[in-house]
């Protein structure tokens, strides 16, 4: 079994943002991203430590607002609206999951399509960052998709549908699979490639995969037993009968982060 790291694919893309960044820079200009982080999810405050992390050493500067669950949804409106007419912001994250009292598709309206580097909008001028994470490494490991069968578990605005829209377009044979989706295993079991993306810990067992499988675990969550933070494959049913898998840490999460601080140079540089 092949072990997908994503980790190498980022550096390569980082290298790159590092690279614009100073050039910005040269410019007398600082990238500059702002995150919002509403609430106590312990999985949402690690992933924006480490953007945080990986932001500052590509010479972008990170600015986290971190906002109590029981905030007012207009707070956050104001906050955003303040963002959003900042010109030193040249990109805005709403991090999710949100508490649930929080209307998103309301929030989202605050954040201007030119900010938009996490692509919330339809007409947002970025890549959604996870959905071509999952491309990238792909491609990086020279994996066909071409006439290959893809199931997607998984249908969120951020990682399943974009995806699956861009793997069409690449010639793949898509299924995706949902909630409400009945007998699932036996028929992602049948596919060449699985991505899951539904943050449901060890979903994937066994029963969805079979040998000659490739397997891109997108999902985070945190194991109810252990409060670990795992992904929604099941490993020790899976096991190692499998033809490749992202690990379980430095799988899409740095190329992700990568693409997203990408994105970021890209809205920097529209206000030069």
């Amino acid at each position: 079994m092949k072990y997908l790291k994503g980790s190498l694919v980022a550096q390569e893309i980082l290298e790159e943002v590092s690279r614009q960044a100073r050039q910005v820079h040269a410019r007398g200009v600082t990238p500059t991203v702002a995150v919002v982080l509403v609430g106590e999810n312990p999985s949402s405050k690690f992933y924006v430590q480490k953007k945080k992390e990986v932001a500052k050493k590509a010479g972008i500067d990170f600015l986290l607002y971190e906002l109590p669950s029981h905030i007012a949804q207009k707070d956050v409106e104001e906050l955003l609206t303040i963002l959003h007419l900042d010109k030193t912001v040249h990109g805005v994250v709403l991090q999710l999951p949100l508490p649930k009292h929080f209307i998103f598709n309301e929030l989202v309206k605050f954040i201007a399509p030119e900010k938009d580097v996490d692509h919330f909008h339809k007409n947002s001028p970025y890549s959604p960052p996870t959905a071509s994470a999952v491309l990238r490494l792909l491609r990086f490991y020279k994996i066909e998709i071409k006439n290959k069968k893809i199931a997607i578990i998984g249908d969120g605005f951020l990682v399943g549908r974009p995806l699956s829209k861009i793997l069409k377009s690449s010639g793949a044979q898509v299924n995706v699979y949902t909630e409400k989706s009945k007998n699932v295993a036996p028929k992602t079991a049948e596919a060449d490639i699985l991505i899951s993306a539904t943050g449901h810990a060890h979903l994937i067992t066994k029963n969805f995969t079979n040998s000659k499988q490739i397997i891109i675990d997108v999902g985070s969550a945190r194991d109810k037993k252990t409060n670990a933070l795992v992904g929604d494959v099941n490993r020790r049913s899976v096991g190692k009968n499998i033809e490749a898998i992202t690990p379980r840490v430095g799988g899409v999460g740095p190329i992700t982060i990568a693409l997203l601080l990408q994105n970021v140079i890209l809205a920097t540089k529209k206000t030069l």
